[in-house]
This record gives C-alpha cells, structure tokens and sequence, in this order.
C-alpha cells in the first residue's frame, strides 16, 4: 500500500459503512462506466449491483472479493500507476485521491458489507435515543436525536435566542412576516412557560400561515401567470393558487392535498374544488409557436409532470432517466415511460394559442351567476322535455303522409336559403376582402378580387380553375393555394341552427393533411372558434362546432369515408341545441351513421380576434382553413360544386329532394317516419316551442360566456396508447408501455387502478420509502434552512447523505401516524429547543462544525425575495393584507414585457396596478416567466418554469441597490418615515429608536442611535440647503405624501428609514 493510503487509512473510522462513505465514490468514480446504464458500462462489471459486483468477470477475475484486497480486482486497480492498468482510467478525468483509495481498500478488509441505498430502504421505527449524559435543554423528541449527535462531534446546544429574536424568527417562518412592537412586548413581558408555544399555535392557524405555506408550494408547482414558451401569453392560475391557500388554512393532510391535486378529477362525482385542484398538473410551461409538432409538445407536457412528480414527492433526478437509462441511481428508461403513462390519458393540445387557457377546462362561476345559470338549465331542460312531448304526441295523433306536397317543400326550402354559390362564372373585380385579419394569407388578402356568379357577396383572391361539374361548371380547387369566401352568411351562434350542401369530387390528400370543405374555424390565436365541414386524411366526414379546442366543441365524424375521384353530394343539418345529437351527417341524399369525438359545447362559436380580444367578422370561406398555425391549412384538392347554405336544420326529406334536383341515377325515396318528422317539424306548436328554447338558451349562454375558467386534468374515455421513445424523442416510440411505478421502489397493491387515483395512494403507502422523507425533509429545511438530506431534489446515489438519518425517519414516521398532519409537524420543529438556540456562533464550535451541520446552533441566512419586499411594506405599514384573488403588478422598470412580447396580446405591455394592490404581498405578484419581477428576480427568486424545491441564495451588489433604490423599497422608506414621526413626535431619539425596532424587532445600541441621529442632521442640511432634492424623495411611489409634515425632515427621515431597511437584520434571519 503506497505511504499516502496508508497515511489515510490510519485516519479513517473504525467502521466503514458503505452509504456513507464507500458509495458516494463508487457513484461518483465508477458508475458512469461501471453503473446501471447498460449503453455505457464496461467490461460487463456492474458496481451498483452486489451480486455482479461480487461475481467472477468474464476475465476470470472478482472485481470485489470480501475480506481480500489481494482477491480483489478493484483494490489492484486503484492502487496501480499504469495508465493501461489503473482505475479509473487517466482519459476519465476521474481520479481518486489517495483517503477515497484508502476507504475503499478498509471497507473490502472488513468484509465488503453492501447496503441497499439509504433512501431505498424502508422508513426504520426508530426510537428516541437515551441521551448520553443530562441535559436541561432538551425540550422535546428532535433535541434527543440532535443533542446525541452534539455530544459525539464534543459540541453543545448553544442557549435560547434573546425573546425578541426568538420572536421574529418564528414569526417569519411561520408566516413571513414581522411581529408587530405590540405583539414584542407582549411577549417580552409575558412570563409564562407556555407563552411562545401558544404564539406557535397561534401563528399556524392564521391566514398568514397558509400563505407562507403556499408560497413554497408555487415554487414547487412551477406556478406561473404565463404559458413560459414563445408568446409566454396570458393565463389564468390563480384560483387554484386560491385552492392551496384554502387548504393549507383547513390544515388538510398532506396525503389528501398531494392526491387531490394530482388525481381528484378521477374521483367519483368529482367536485368543482376536486377538479379544480388538479390545476396543478397544468402548471406546464405551454409553447404557441406556429408550426411546432403538437405531439412532440404535447408530450413534453406529460413529461414535465412526470419530472415534477419525481422532483416533488420521491426526491429522483427523473429527467436523467428519459433519454436512457439513469447513468446512477436504479431508475430505467422504462421505469420512466412507465411512470410517465399515468400523466398520459388527457386530452390537451400541444400547440396552444399565444394568449389564453385551452382545455380541459373548468368553469367557475361566482355564486350569483351559478344560481342563474342552473335556474335558466332547469327551465331549458323543462322546455327540451315539453318539445319531445310535444313531438311525440303529433307523431301518435295525426296520419301526416297525404298532407306533403313537394312543390310546396321546394318552396320552403329555397326560402331557408341564405347563400348559393352555383359556382357558373367568375370575373375579376377590385374589391377588399372581409378576411384580411387571415394573417396567413399575406399580400394575396390585399390583392384584386374575384367575384363569383356576378354576386359581390362571393369572392375569392386567387382565380380557380373551371371545369365540368354536376349541374354546368364547378370550380377545380387547391391549385395555388384558391379558396372563396360566402360573405352573406351571418357568424353563427351555436344556438342557431343552419344546414348547408354541396358536390365535390376529392382527390386522396396525404397523410397527416385534411381538406376544408367549408367553414370559419380560426387559427390557435382565435380558439379556433367557429364551425366547420372537412374531410379528414382517410376522407372521413367531419363536421365541428367550436368555442375552444381541444375540449369545448362538438365534433362528429362519419363511420364511413367517402370515395375519392367521383362526385359526392354531401349535407349537414344541426338543429341549435349544442349538442352533437343535434347534427345529421348526409352522403347522396341519405343520412349516414356517425361517432361522436366531442360532445362539450358550453360557450359560444362566434369568430374572435385575436386573444379574444373582440367578436370579429369572419366569411364562410370554402376550400381552406382559415387556421394555418399547425401547417396543415386543410387544403381542399379537387371539384365542388352547387354550394347553398340554409338558415334552418333541413329534415331528411328536405335534404332527399334537394339531392333528388339533380336527377341521380338512384333517387332517394323518402320514408313514411322522414315525412313525418318533416311535418312535425313545421308544427306551430313545435315552432313555437324552439324559439322558446333558443332564447333561453341564447339567455344561459349569455351568462356562461364571461365565467372563468381553470385549466384542469381530465382523462379521455378511449385510452392513448404509451411507448417508451428511444433518446425521448417523439418520433422514435420504441415499444409500449403501461403505467407503473419505478420497479426499484415498492409495487402497486394489485387491487389499485393504474392511473392517476392509484399512483397517488402508492404515493402515500407506508411501504414506500421516499414519500415521507422527502416531504419532512423539505420542511425541516423550510424551517431550518437546510434540509436534513441537503438535495432535497435528489435522493439517490449523487444526492447528499441525511446529516441525521434516525432523526429523518422518527419524523418520517411521526408524519405518518400523524395522518399527515404538517402543521404538527412544523409545531415540533419550531417547539425544539433546536430551532430556538441562538445563532450567535461559538468560536470552538465553529472549529469542529464550520457549515454548522450538527446544529449547535441557528442557522442565519437571507430571507427569500417575497419575504424581503413583505418586510418593508409591513414595516412601512403600506401592505394590504387581503387573502387571496387575482395576481397583482407592483412597480417594475418599464419596457421589460415590451422586450419578450412580439405575440402576446394581452400581456404585450406591463400595466401596473393601483391602490391596494400595489401593496399586496409578493407572493400574489405577477408571475410572467420570460420577465419575472426583476427586484425578485435579483433576490433569486425562480423563474417558475420548473419545480423548485431549494432556491439558490446568492450575495451580489444589485441586491443592495435594489433596497436602496428600488420604488417599492423607496417609497416604503418613505411611508416609514411618515409613521415613526407620527408615533413618536416627542424627540428625534424616539423617533429614530422606534424606526430601528420596527424594522429589526429589537432596541438599537447607542452607537447605533447615534450614527443613524448623525445620518439624520446631515441629510437635513443637505436638503434644506437644496430643496429640489426633496421633492425628488417624494415622487417615489404612488402613495401621497402627508402635507402635515415637514418637507425637509421627512425627507431626511426617509433616508434613515432607507438606511433601516437596508440593515443586515432587517433581511437576514437569525
């Protein structure tokens, strides 16, 4: 053994313990060679799996022999100097240093104990340990474990935290915010034992509490008011934000808040509050850019919810294991399609429009609207029964089949009709088109016109071809790009019914491309909103009614396609009602069976600009999508003819004498029950009845049309089939997959469903050894500023080792036989006397325990940025303590948006908020992703676009500026000022004191009363002596300045209040 090792090795522990101190380098060192992944392991040696690591190689050779160095390859290896030789090899860059070889060489001496990964292993009843020696400081079950640990290392809890320290500490960590002077000096001059335990109970049971709780639970979310991609358009999230708040109040257990929010749609007869917490799956950062592959995006999505699953509540690095397997822990590329199945059965889209929440979605009404609108359903429904009564009373009553005359039906019919374009002529002529907002048309939109039939109310832009067609001349369609617009239909409602018919004679369209046949449906900028008639890729029949995609329309598609290169008649008849029950499909006279896609229609059709921003006129254009986003703009290729759109739902006699005009070789003999229905549908009662019908339901739509909506989780009735994608690419789906969980951890119980309802109850199965660790971990670092385990994102091989396993899973199980109970959870930590000792370090304990990592003492780190900005505008008294509601805009440099915002609309500029809400807390501020607030930013707040589970903290000069320069700080500054000369006017010392114990909670020192006194004289003079300089103080911010006070010693207040806040002890904790 060389000099160096064997120095090492004398240094080392008695016990070697292979998690602790063998494992970290073999991940480290090895595995990217020697680990799970089998596409980079070498030599067939695994030294992640005992049973291969212990075996004989293929060489003859045991690469790890227990109890032999000798017998052992490894030991062999690292100790060798050939380059030929050595382990790892020099081209690795992964050295060993000589205490990692020594380590190595003791743990194979004394017998090569392997230990499953700590995290693996089952959550140990442990109890709580017999301190080794007495101690009054111990005040509950945490202190024993942290107090044995102490005494090991030669270390002792530090005492108490001065009350008024204690105070702030526990104040800002339970809610963010600084306990008033008040609530300090009654606490100070409370003498009971019990007096700050009753503070804790107090404290997590207010609202402020479920807000501190809440603003961790964003992070780790990815909660966001934008989509994050491309236009980073507008979304609405906050009324789930709203739903956390709620239940972080109600103190629901942590089991039940993590499966509703992942699965609670599943459950049966789901409520609104149920659905809506499954927003939580939507938090997705979403792209609009025109042209992407909305499968490949699509399942991004799915992927971002795997990822956050594993990030959130298991504590894997799930990511590394998408595009192979994982090259550490014991996580395959199968075990993450597998777990990503579950997230892989909602209908969603994966290109959306730039501003706007697409499906699914939920609505919610406010209580008054809901109360109108099931008022104005249940007579809706009423009047549905009274019509079909009515309908089936005439039909048992009257002999109808002598009373039809045809003549008299073509004359009703060619009365219903609101636009016929025979398609005989076309001539140029120089006229604008309605449609120039068609922004994919370009130039040719503000070309010269065509116009068709000699009617100015048919044009199209580009001149088709004519030929041959049914009944003289039909239009050759698809050739440079020809379409025509009908500019007399009105823009439907979906309350209107309309029907219209036509000849085409189709080419086959490849794969992947469909062909408008006619329509208004916008592009993903419009919600696609309107109706349309199209052949798909296969030239099945499709006809929509859409308000937005993919989940509010009516979608029916025919059973059968139609045949290509040959003349097809083809109608449509919808009734009004909204529903897909209300729409006939017909093929050469005859009505023909059909599959219902979708059958959600709630809002309304009508075209819009857009964003949404306004109702739009929108033609029925005819032979092109108006929607070129996706890149497919349903070109039709191929001959229409004789198009007519009708202002009523035709009857199937009414569309067989249509067909039956054009002489076919096979007419259409209508039935006995077609006749029937006919006539009853020009009864005057029945008439009569649906006029009823359509103005309440034009009245319910009227109140539906402005109710928000959430965007929520729903799975689809026919289940999507799931792959595992080689390299995670969408278009290598290698094999399929069914949902399951990673095969390294606990199975299913077999009598769980294998979706979303099932993964969350294995989730929170005592047998499974990540859930609860990695949820008391993060907040034993909420609480104490650094987790137990310091990566709380990665419990496997490469995250960092538990500094106090037994206390990490006492806790873990008190969590659990606490039915999840969080708030008595963080009642222990903050009840310990750990987390009330000082911070104040001691000098010989540093020594020993620089990064304070046994806990001898508090920790002291910056607050994070909401809770930096909170200070200063409860301090100031500025903040507005309202609970909940829409995201906010305080101040921020203008033109930031301007920058990021070349598509979306509605967030194309930053229009700040006024009043209260300029004074909101910060965990209520506008989160756009692409330009979050900037002063949080610089205080390293995340960017939301992924889970977070541990912000960084960084020290930089923008974060000083920041306070001293920012409005919200200035202004505050100000307001502060304002306040401390009001409530202490009698003297500047009392002035300046009270200013000092607002913003720190304690008294100041007097060489800190008077350095501030002398900041005070010399701002004073400076401002006396040039007046313009305060007034420029008071231009900070919008709140007025108070007249009743002096300009100049305002202003000079303000710069000590500037100074104030800007003290380490007004943004640190300690």
């Amino acid at each position: 053994m060389p000099e160096e090792v064997t120095y090492e090795y004398a240094s080392l522990p008695e016990k070697i313990d292979f998690n602790y101190h063998v494992k970290p380098i073999l991940s480290d060192r090895c595995f990217s060679c020697h680990g799970p992944d089998e596409k980079t392991r070498m030599a067939g040696l695994r030294l992640d799996d005992e049973k291969i690591a212990f075996s004989k190689l293929s060489s003859g050779q045991t690469a790890i022999s227990p109890g032999s160095t000798n017998g052992s390859a490894v030991a062999h290896r690292i100790l060798s100097d050939d380059p030929e030789f050595m382990m790892p090899t020099p081209d690795s860059k992964l050295t060993l240093n000589s205490k990692e070889k020594a380590i190595i060489l003791k743990w194979i001496e004394q017998g090569a104990e392997w230990k499953e990964h700590w995290s693996f292993l089952p959550v140990a009843k442990v109890n709580i340990p017999e301190s080794k020696k007495v101690n009054e400081k111990i005040k509950n079950e945490i202190d024993h474990f942290i107090f044995n640990r102490l005494t090991e290392k030669n270390l002792e809890f530090s005492n108490i935290a001065k009350k008024e320290k204690l105070l702030r500490r526990v104040y800002f960590d339970l809610t963010g915010l600084p306990p008033s002077i008040e609530e300090i000096d009654a606490f100070i001059a409370d003498n009971d034992p019990n007096a700050y335990s009753k503070i804790v109970d107090k404290l997590l049971s207010s609202d402020e509490n479920a807000e501190r709780l809440t603003m961790d639970w964003l992070d780790l979310s990815r909660y966001a008011d934008s989509h994050g991609l491309h236009a980073d358009g507008l979304r609405i999230m906050w009324p789930w934000r709203d739903w956390v708040i709620n239940a972080f109040k109600e103190n629901m257990p942590y089991d039940e808040f993590v499966s509703v929010q992942l699965s609670g749609d599943l459950r049966k007869d789901a409520s609104v509050d149920e659905k809506l917490a499954t927003a939580f799956n939507r938090n997705s950062p979403m792209t609009a850019e025109g042209g992407v592959i909305d499968e490949e995006w699509r399942l991004n999505y799915v992927f971002d919810r795997t990822e956050t699953l594993g990030t959130a509540f298991l504590g894997l690095t799930m990511m590394c294991a998408k595009c192979h397997d994982h090259k550490f822990d014991p996580v395959s590329q199968k075990d993450y399609f597998q777990l990503s199945a579950f997230f892989n059965q909602t209908r969603e889209l994966g290109m959306t429009g730039d501003d706007g929440d697409f499906g699914p979605l939920l609505l919610l009404p406010d209580e008054s609207t809901e109360k109108e609108m099931s008022k104005i359903k249940k007579a809706i429904n009423e009047k549905e029964s009274k019509l079909a009564l009515t309908k089936k009373e005439l039909s048992e009553f009257y002999d109808y089949s002598n009373q039809l005359s045809d003549y008299k039906s073509y004359s009703l019919i060619n009365k219903s009709i609101i636009q016929k374009a025979a398609l005989e002529k076309i001539r140029m002529y120089k006229k604008t088109s309605p449609d120039v907002a068609n922004i994919f048309l370009g130039p040719i939109a503000r070309s010269s016109k065509f116009i068709i039939d000699n009617d100015l109310n048919i044009t199209c832009n580009i001149k088709p071809g004519v030929e041959k067609g049914v009944d003289g001349n039909a239009f050759k369609m698809g050739e440079g790009g020809a379409q025509f617009y009908l500019e007399s239909v009105p823009n439907f409602e979906w309350t209107d019914p309309f029907s219209a018919s036509v000849w085409i004679n189709t080419e086959k369209r490849k794969k992947g491309f469909g062909q408008t046949i006619m329509g208004t449906t916008g592009g993903k900028n419009n919600y696609w909103r309107g109706w349309d008639l199209y052949l798909d890729d296969e030239n099945y029949i499709n006809f929509r009614l859409i308000s937005s995609l993919p989940g509010n329309q009516v979608h029916i598609k025919s059973k059968d396609s139609i045949l290509k290169n040959k003349w097809n008649h083809l109608s449509f008849s919808y009734n009004g009602s909204g529903k897909a029950e209300g729409v006939n499909l017909y093929l050469n006279g005859s009505v023909i069976e059909n599959k219902t896609l979708v059958d959600n229609l709630y809002k309304t059709i009508k075209p819009i600009s857009a964003s949404g921003i306004k109702e739009e006129r929108r033609s029925v254009m005819v032979g092109v999508s108006y929607d070129g986003s996706s890149g497919d703009n349903k070109i039709f290729k191929g001959l229409i003819d004789d198009l007519i759109v009708y202002k009523k739902p035709l009857t199937s006699y009414e569309i067989g004498l249509i067909y039956n005009q054009y002489d076919p070789d096979e007419k259409i003999n209508s039935t006995d029950l077609d006749k029937k229905d006919h006539i009853i549908s020009y009864d005057l009662k029945v008439s009569k009845l649906k006029k009823e019908l359509k103005s309440l339901k034009n009245q319910w739509l009227n109140k539906v049309s402005d109710v928000m909506e959430v965007m929520v989780m729903e799975d689809m009735v026919n289940k999507r089939k799931s792959f595992l994608y080689e390299r995670g690419l969408y278009t290598m789906p290698s094999y399929e997959v069914s949902a399951d969980v990673p095969s390294k951890l606990p199975k299913m119980d077999s009598d769980l469903p294998k979706n979303r309802i099932g993964l969350s109850k294995w989730l929170f199965d005592k047998k499974n050894p990540l859930t609860s660790r990695v949820t008391v971990n993060r907040y034993w670092q909420m609480i104490f500023g650094r987790g137990i385990v310091q990566t709380p994102d990665d419990f496997g091989v490469q995250g960092s080792l538990p500094t106090h396993p037994e206390l990490l899973d006492f806790l873990s199980n008190y969590l659990m036989e606490n039915d999840w109970n969080i708030k008595a959870l963080l009642r222990l930590m903050v009840n310990s006397h750990t987390y009330m000792q000082s911070s104040v370090p001691n000098q010989k304990y540093v020594e020993i325990d620089p990064d304070n990592i046994f806990l001898s003492r508090s920790n002291s780190y910056r607050l994070p940025a909401e809770m930096i900005r909170d200070n200063a505008l409860a301090t100031s008294g500025l903040l507005v303590k309202h609970v909940g509601g829409k995201s906010v805009k305080p101040y921020q440099p203008r033109g930031l948006w301007r920058e990021k915002s070349n598509f979306s609309i509605k967030l194309m500029n930053y229009k700040e908020s006024s009043g209260d809400s300029l004074y909101r807390r910060s965990m209520y501020t506008f989160i756009r992703r692409t330009s979050p607030p900037p002063s949080m930013t610089t205080f390293d707040a995340p960017t939301r676009e992924v889970c977070t589970v541990k912000r960084e903290i960084t020290n930089t000069p923008l974060q000083a500026l920041v306070l001293l320069n920012d409005p919200q700080f200035f202004e505050a500054s100000r307001i502060l000022a304002e306040r401390i000369q009001k409530e202490a006017p009698n003297s500047l010392d009392e002035s300046i004191s009270l200013g000092f114990r607002i913003c720190t909670s304690r008294e100041p020192k007097e060489k800190e009363l008077e350095l501030l006194k002398e900041l005070y004289y010399q701002q004073l003079d400076k401002f006396r002596k040039n007046p313009k300089l305060a007034y420029e103080i008071f231009k900070s911010g919008e709140k007025p300045r108070d007249k009743s006070l002096n300009r100049y010693k305002t202003a000079a207040m303000a710069m000590v209040a500037n100074t104030l806040l800007n003290h380490d002890e007004v943004y640190m904790k300690r």
